[in-house]
This record gives structure tokens, sequence and C-alpha cells, in this order.
């Protein structure tokens, strides 16, 4: 696999070094933001696709990635919203387009409904409104089950092969690709999770904060109104086997939103790759709706990927 090159910044929000990476590009800035505990590489998958005709940048949140560590009591949803307005604010960025994965995706609507002014364009990956909470439970504790190293990276692909439905229709080098970004060496030689321990540990903190926003009906039904605030077009990507979002609450939002718009991922489960190329697809179309001549040929599309451990 090709290297698609991207730079390394740093912005203080919060008073915390907030790590993110620049994949270049000269048209609409598209912030991007991780799952649970993801990193910002997790966006290599799409930046061949649309750079250059779209500025990609991603955000490692708070704990992840190479940003700095907080006080384990802020590994809040609340903060992280807080750290992504602190980081528009610090790039100077005006109109933006967002795109989150699952916790990022929260996030993201969240600031999109506060701020949709400010959003042209919004994607969601594996996030609506609302989710099933026994699922929202579980793939938030997922990470507490695996071990607190693995010898190998390729050990690390089978847990998360033998954990996530839908992983193995990815080829084997890709596969390994995706899950090195979870990665950074381990004390023993070996390889962990590359985030703050306690964003592990208190997954079924962040769990149960979730599941209190969107508990009570009248608060479910609020949501759903604050949703209409979200008048920029909208892609919804949905892994079929989604343990979080069913096919009925993204039914509602698509109708809720006239704008908004879902692709199901076969065979998927909670949060795809985005290497899957339905998933490609979709993003392309979304995008290239507002430039022509972007993503004509997908034939001799390289994937962004560095060197592997």
């Amino acid at each position: 696999m090709a290297t698609i090159p991207y730079t390394d910044g740093y912005a203080t929000v919060s008073g915390l070094r907030l790590h993110y990476v620049d994949y270049g590009g000269h048209g609409e800035t598209l912030i991007a933001l991780p799952g649970l505990i993801q990193s910002a590489r997790a966006f290599d998958s799409i930046a061949p696709l649309l750079v250059p005709h779209i500025r990609l940048i991603a955000l490692d949140f708070r704990g992840r990635g190479q940003s700095e560590w907080g006080p384990a009591e802020r590994y809040r949803i609340d903060q992280y919203l807080k750290d992504l307005k602190g980081f528009v604010a610090a790039l100077g960025l005006g109109r933006m387009a967002l795109i989150g994965t699952s916790l990022g995706g929260f996030v993201a609507r969240l600031y999109a409904t506060a701020h949709p002014d400010r959003v042209t364009r919004l994607v969601l990956n594996d996030c609506a409104i609302g989710g099933n909470l026994a699922g929202v439970y579980q793939v938030s504790t997922r990470p507490s089950n695996a071990p607190a190293e693995f010898a190998h990276v390729d050990d690390a692909v089978d847990w998360f092969l033998a954990d996530r439905p839908g992983l193995a229709r990815l080829d084997k080098e890709t596969q390994r690709t995706w899950v090195a970004h979870y990665l950074a060496p381990g004390e023993t030689g070996g390889w962990r999770f590359r985030c703050d321990p306690a964003i592990i540990r208190l997954a079924r903190s962040l769990a149960q904060q979730f599941t209190a926003l969107q508990r009570p009906a009248v608060e479910t039904e609020l949501a759903w109104e604050h949703a209409r605030r979200l008048t920029m077009p909208v892609l919804i990507i949905r892994g079929a086997l989604s343990e979080v979002i069913a096919s009925e609450t993204v039914s509602r939002l698509t109708q809720v939103l006239p704008k908004a718009r879902c692709v199901d991922i076969a065979g998927v489960s909670h949060s795809p790759t985005l290497y899957e190329e339905e998933a490609q697809t979709a993003l392309l179309e979304f995008f290239r709706r507002a430039y022509s001549g972007f993503g004509r040929s997908r034939g001799g599309m390289k994937r962004a990927v560095k060197e592997l451990p």
C-alpha cells in the first residue's frame, strides 16, 4: 500500500496539548472525530478518497493517540464537545464539515446541532439519535475484555476479528492497517491500545453518561426536536449488524431531516472501518455533489497507510 503524506499538528485546548493529523487538501475543511479508543489515524481510510478536493483534519481526543492525557474525571462527552469548540477556535476555522465515528459522531452531532450555521455537512458513522442502550453498553465496555497488551500486532488483529463482525470482509493487509492505528508500543515489548488506560476503565461510566442522556422519553423527544436544526446535508453510514443503531432509528432520522440519507454496510457491526467499498462510494457521492470533477475514477485510488509495526 502507498503512503499519503500528512502533517502532525498540535493545539493547546483547555490546558491540554491535543494532537491532530492534517492530511492536506485545498477545498472545504472536514474535521474528523474518531471513536471511543480510536486515534486520528482511523481516517487514513478516507484520506486518499477526499484529498485534495477536501482538506481533511483528524483530531485525537484527549487521552488518545498523541494527545495529552487529561484528568480521568474529564473524560466526558461534555468535555469532548468543549475540546472540539476550542480546537476549531485554535485553528481559526469558520465553516466546516464534520465526520465522526461512534463517540466522535455523537460529539459531531451535538456540535452541529448547537452551531448549524457553521457546519456545511455532517457524516455520522454508526451514530444517530438515541441508540440501543444494551448495545451502547456492550461496545463501550468491549475494550476492557481485551488483553492489557498484545504480544504481536497479528494477535490484536485476531482479537478484533473475533470481536467485530464484518472485519473479515477486508483483505489481510487492510485488516492489519486498520487495527494498527489503535496500537502503541507497550511496556513489555508488545502492543497496547493507544489511549489512557483510564478511558478503558471508565468506559462503563461513559456508557452510563450516554444512556442517562437518552433514557427519559421527554429528553429523547427533545433530542429529536433539536435534530431538526441539522439543516445541512447529512450522511449516515451504518453497519447493517449494528448493535447500537437500529434501522428504525435511522429511518425516522431520514424522515425528520429531508437532507439526510443512510447507507447500510452489509455484514458489518457497529462503526464500519470506512475501508468498505459501500462506505467509500457513499462518501464520494456525498462530497462529489458539491465539487465537479471530484473522484471520477476510483480504480486508481490508493489507501492511506504508513509503515506498520
